[in-house]
């Protein structure tokens, strides 16, 4: 599940029913995303989502759009919270007892955890005559593939990272601004400059992001696992060499502990100017500028740090629309699904306002033209590096993985354990849960 889908706290459904009406007719796209034919719509239409704040404002909106265009469809939409597994617990009972939506909010970062309860898509895409490599922005659309080339979904909008950093405090510590291309493993150096003050007056050279545990993961130069998820790479001297670093960043207090970060929180600890540099995920660019700005906080932007390689560390986190074997409606569901991803500009408009939205023309425009602040930042900067990110490593079936993984980084950088045999005793328990996965017991 993409981790930008923020808490919230309590189960919210909501039912938009739509006028039930003659039949209306829907526009169909071609190759092109223009509209081509025309296919009578009727019935029923139940779909289910997550989502909070803006991005779940973003998303009842562009199903207002589809409802508004769709008068023949009765429409029932239902949000259902992120806290707690609340999501999880909940589509997979409903997916394997046969009641869930007939559309599904889904993500790549699943690793076909639903496959099996999710149609192929590519019938409907070939039918309809669309390339899609035609419409969906670049570096969005391979993780919907499953390995045996179904479709099991298609992408709504998706999200990375870059960073931003104050431009006073590099200058008031004597440290050169970051240029593309700069290292994870030079903050152990010059991220040292940055340290001063204790309790409320700390500084540090780069807030605690949640994402911080995932970048770290390939900060050692590897990956956590081989491409086609055959294989855990988790007892290689890369780990070691990430937690290592870690490990040496939070106790030189370059970076602050967990408990550090409690009192203040990452994004607060960066525009308040106690932290140099701050990862910034589009979806919180607006909030993090304009709160920069508000407190006179010379903002700059550069791109993610790079690995011992010089590969970029960058991860995304995306969502997508899905449609079950169980639907009723898959002529309404297909429509939907292809109408939030790229064949309905204003559905589009409205994704680009949360993410880089999946309707290509519309990612390169509307959204990559889209400016925020006074300092020159406009969101190019996330699609120009989607493509170097990796997609969030620990979702969905390889959750059991990443949940060693948390342990491992609370033991080094919390208990000060030896990476070294951190890594030696967690690897195997990680190869264990890799060898248990449905999609490795099936090779």
């Amino acid at each position: 599940m993409s981790k930008f889908k923020k808490v919230i706290g309590v189960l919210l459904a909501v039912s938009v029913l739509a006028a039930a009406g003659g039949c209306g007719q829907q526009k169909s796209s071609s190759s092109s995303g223009t509209s081509s034919s025309t296919t009578k719509l009727s019935g029923n239409l139940n779909i289910w989502a997550w989502g909070a704040d803006e991005e779940a404002q973003a998303r009842k909106d562009a199903i207002e759009v589809f409802i508004k265009e769709h008068p023949e469809l009765k429409v029932t939409y239902t949000v259902i919270p992120t806290a707690d597994q609340v999501w999880d617990q909940k589509a997979s009972a409903a997916l394997a007892a046969g009641t869930a939506g007939d559309v599904m909010q889904m993500s790549p970062d699943y690793y076909g955890m639903n496959t099996k309860y999710y149609e192929d898509l590519n019938p409907f895409v070939k039918k309809d005559g669309i390339n899609l490599e035609d419409v969906i922005t670049p570096g969005l659309l391979d993780r919907y593939y499953d390995a045996d080339g179904k479709l099991e979904g298609l992408p709504l909008h998706t999200n990375c990272f870059v960073m931003a950093y104050n431009k006073d405090m590099f200058d008031k510590f004597g440290v050169a601004y970051p240029k593309e291309g700069w290292k994870i493993s030079e903050l152990a150096d010059w991220g040292k400059k940055f340290v001063s003050g204790s309790g409320s007056t700390e500084t540090y050279a780069i807030a605690k992001h949640w994402v911080m545990d995932n970048l770290m993961l390939y900060a050692g130069g590897g990956t956590p696992y081989s491409d086609d998820l055959s294989t855990s790479n988790m007892g290689s001297d890369s780990i070691v060499q990430a937690l290592t670093l870690y490990q040496k960043l939070i106790q030189e207090k370059i970076m602050p502990s967990d408990a550090a970060q409690k009192t203040i929180p990452a994004e607060t600890l960066f525009v308040s100017g106690k932290a140099a540099m701050y990862p910034m995920g589009g979806f919180e660019a607006n909030q993090v500028i304009n709160d920069a700005e508000e407190n006179g906080i010379n903002i700059a932007f550069t791109s993610m740090p790079c690995d011992p390689n010089g590969n970029e560390i960058n991860v995304q986190y995306a969502t997508g629309w899905a449609m079950t074997k169980t639907c009723q409606n898959k002529e309404a569901a297909w429509t939907f699904i292809k109408e939030s991803s790229f064949a309905n500009e204003e559905m589009g408009k409205i994704n680009a306002r949360v993410g880089i939205p999946a309707n290509k023309n519309l990612a390169n425009t509307i959204y990559a033209q889209t400016k925020i602040g006074d300092v020159g930042f406009d969101n190019t900067y996330y699609t120009q590096h989607i493509s170097k990110a990796h997609m969030n490593p620990w979702g969905g079936t390889l959750a059991s993985s990443g949940n060693i993984w948390t342990a491992m980084v609370q033991e080094v950088t919390l208990n000060g354990k030896d990476p070294a045999e951190v890594v030696k005793t967690n690897a195997p328990k990680i190869a264990k849960e890799f060898a248990s996965y449905s999609f490795n017991q099936k090779k």
